[in-house]
């Protein structure tokens, strides 16, 4: 099997000399030539992008990794019958060939990585440029390796490049993998530069965050299952520790969500895509408006499989009323691309007048309510003697089949400016700086240093109500709160800032069943989903986007932990001659 696959222009020249064969030899090398290849810097350069580059490839961050991971307690999707209704009722399983292809595609990373470092072996390059080539491909299996610890728990371990020796890799524990993540990590942290002449490409500091990073998500979990943390505590503050300073917030939140965010002050990590011939990234595809309620950008057809569950949406406007980055997170009203004289509204706006004489009604604000409403869970009075628009109760009250764009869009992730028909122009950010203070909030708190702390989670707070000079109150600096006020503050206030991007699946799970539990109960308990959930199971409403209550509201113990990771796919354990189905995880 040949892989193609082109990053940038100069790939469009090199990528036929670099292609790599799949093909299970005991001595595997670059098919072209790995002499010649490896023996060449600018040919040696190319496969290094292309490795970077397969992190953004469909099946990863490029489309499938978003569509696999919707059960993050921000997201809602399309009810299809299949694949996305069982991910978003937390019904993960084992046969979505999505799953597996992301599956591989994470291989694909860790694949490549390993064929870079053996080719290199008998290079005559310089002995400091093929230390950094390898600093940056075990930059890249070990955050491979840390995502697959994160999401799947265990992974095979596999160090080698692929040949009939260790194809058959038995799985290994999830610790196992975050020591190999770590590991790598570390070596790129030693190895690295300081700088790099191309963004995207990881440094010194990048790594060292994710040390960080690692042995914190590591600490969260030993301590959500009974265990001491405090040494692996201690290791995330000594990375975090040098890493801090080395990155700034970006001064408007609203900043970071541009078309293309290069250069941003806050990116830690980020991948780059292009929508031209490259790295294309498919996210408006997934986040814009089904077809039904016009186009973000004309070239764009969107389908609207994923939006925000307005459950979570009513907790943070609850939460924080004026945030300013409600709206770069939320999208509630956009123009039609394809006839700029027709506007579509989401929840929680209605528009009461017509289209070219708009009479926009903000239903969160206005709508009456009933008697057990608070600010996180509005409780709408939709009867007939309400003072609700007509309209917009008829709406609540339809039992009709089709979208009825009762959920905001995901704003972040969405690109109103498109060249290239389904692909945005758009850099996707993996791990930025605000995530780090609130990680190390996190740290510092769980050490006892709760002083240390405030000021890491002030430093996000205060730039959230400070962006875009709008006079905001919220979210409000804090002055004190006591260790378990403070984990939980931490725990939210990382669902506020990062919602709607790639990172939340893992993020809500790392304290396991006890925080996985008050995620799933937000929506669950929320007075408006509720009111739909009833309303459609009473008259058999099927079709998109219809209300589910998660597990019937039966939220067991067996459940949250079921839940906690992805199913080892089954592809995986069929054609894996070392893994058996008494390997898969828990509750699959």
């Amino acid at each position: 099997m040949k892989i193609k696959f082109n990053i940038t222009s100069l790939m469009i020249v090199l990528v036929s000399l670099i292609s790599t064969s799949c093909s299970l030899d005991e001595d595997p090398k670059y098919s072209f030539n790995s002499t010649t290849v490896f023996n060449s810097q600018s040919t040696t350069e190319a496969v290094l992008m292309q490795n970077y580059g397969w992190l953004g490839n469909a099946a990863v961050y490029g489309q499938y990794l978003h569509e696999v991971t919707t059960s993050n307690g921000v997201y809602w999707s399309k009810t299809d019958g299949d694949r996305l209704e069982r991910t978003i009722k937390y019904d993960n399983y084992a046969e979505n060939t999505l799953l597996s292809n992301m599956w591989t595609g994470l291989y694909r990373v860790v694949s490549e990585s390993n064929y870079l470092m053996k080719g290199l072996e008998g290079s005559s390059l310089s002995q400091a440029y093929k230390t950094r080539c390898i600093a940056h491909a075990r930059f890249l299996r070990g955050y491979t390796y840390f995502q697959l610890a994160n999401l799947f728990g265990k992974a095979t371990i596999i160090t080698q490049p692929l040949t009939t020796k260790n194809l058959h890799t038995p799985l290994s524990t999830r610790t196992q993998v975050y020591e190999q993540a770590i590991s790598d990590l570390v070596f790129a942290s030693e190895n690295l530069p300081l700088t790099e002449s191309m963004d995207g490409l990881a440094t010194k500091d990048v790594a060292i965050a994710f040390v960080a990073k690692c042995y914190w998500i590591m600490a969260n979990h030993a301590q959500a299952d009974g265990t001491d943390a405090t040494a692996l505590y201690t290791l995330a503050k000594s990375y975090g520790d040098k890493a801090i300073g080395k990155f700034a917030l970006e001064a408007n939140y609203a900043n970071l969500w541009v078309v293309h965010s290069n250069n941003s002050p806050e990116s830690i990590f980020q991948i780059n895509f292009t929508d031209a011939i490259g790295l294309n990234l498919r996210t408006t595809y997934n986040f814009g408006p089904s077809a039904n309620f016009g186009r973000i950008a004309s070239l764009q057809p969107s389908f609207g499989n994923i939006k925000i569950d307005r459950a979570f949406y009513d907790l943070h406007r609850g939460t924080y009323p004026d945030d300013p980055r409600m709206k770069s997170t939320y999208l509630s009203k956009w123009t039609n691309a394809l006839n700029t004289a027709q506007t579509y509204y989401a929840y929680p706006l209605y528009n009461t007048g017509t289209v070219t004489a708009p009479v926009v009604y903000d239903m969160y604000a206005s709508a009456p309510r009933n008697a057990g409403n608070t600010a996180t869970n509005p409780d709408y009075n939709f009867s007939a003697a309400s003072t609700m628009p007509a309209g917009l109760r008829t709406l609540w009250n339809n039992t009709g089949t089709g979208d009825r764009n009762l959920h905001p869009l995901n704003n972040k992730l969405l690109s109103t400016t498109l060249s290239n028909a389904q692909y945005d122009p758009k850099n996707l950010m993996l791990f930025r700086y605000a995530d780090l203070l609130l990680l190390m909030a996190d740290v510092e708190n769980e050490l006892g240093n709760s002083g240390q702390a405030l000021t890491y989670l002030n430093q996000v707070l205060d730039r959230a109500r400070n962006s875009g000079g709008t006079g905001a109150v919220y979210p409000k600096t804090e002055t004190a709160l006591s260790k378990d006020a403070m984990r939980d503050k931490i725990f939210f206030e990382r669902m506020f800032e990062l919602a709607g991007e790639p990172s939340l699946f893992e993020d809500i799970r790392r304290r396991g069943t006890v925080y996985l539990r008050k995620v799933i109960e937000l929506h669950n308990n929320s007075k408006n989903v509720q009111y739909r959930y009833q309303l459609e199971t009473a008259n058999s409403v099927g079709g998109q986007f219809r209300d589910y209550i998660l597990s019937n509201g039966n939220i067991t113990e067996d459940f949250l932990k079921k839940n906690l990771v992805l199913p080892i796919p089954a592809d995986e354990i069929n054609n894996n001659n070392n893994i058996n189905q008494e390997d898969q995880n828990f509750g699959y």
